[in-house]
């Protein structure tokens, strides 16, 4: 229905170098703010090390910084679970990234509309 906003919200629980999954789901992420949606990202469980500011290139994984910076642009938010931050001794997240705890991350998942997991 044109005009009406839509909660999008994408779960990410994979590393940034284990698969392509992670940058085809940010760039997918930038794809879905075309139309009303409002597009949030959720970094939760391993995913939570695409919190910080690597460099895959390194690798031959692709960058996902490139996207990380158009999302400010584009209205995307992208959360990190606190829980799993912890559990993997994350202090420090890239400064796109806003710390939620369980029960925020919880509230995030029941209030979208469109769940998509990565991972």
């Amino acid at each position: 229905m044109k005009g009406h906003l839509k909660n999008l919200l994408l779960i990410i629980r994979t590393t940034p170098f284990n698969t392509v999954s992670v940058p085809e789901a940010l760039r997918m992420s930038i794809g879905l703010t075309v139309h009303d949606n409002r597009v949030s990202i959720l970094l939760i469980d391993n995913g939570v090390w695409n919190s910080l500011r690597v460099a895959p290139h390194t690798i031959g994984r692709p960058d996902i910084n490139d996207s990380m910076e158009l999302f400010s642009a584009c209205g995307i938010r992208v959360f990190a679970d606190e829980v799993s931050l912890k559990e993997r001794n994350i202090t420090e997240c890239d400064g796109h990234v806003e710390k939620l705890s369980r029960q925020e991350a919880l509230g995030l998942i029941a209030g979208s509309d469109v769940v998509i997991s990565f991972g």
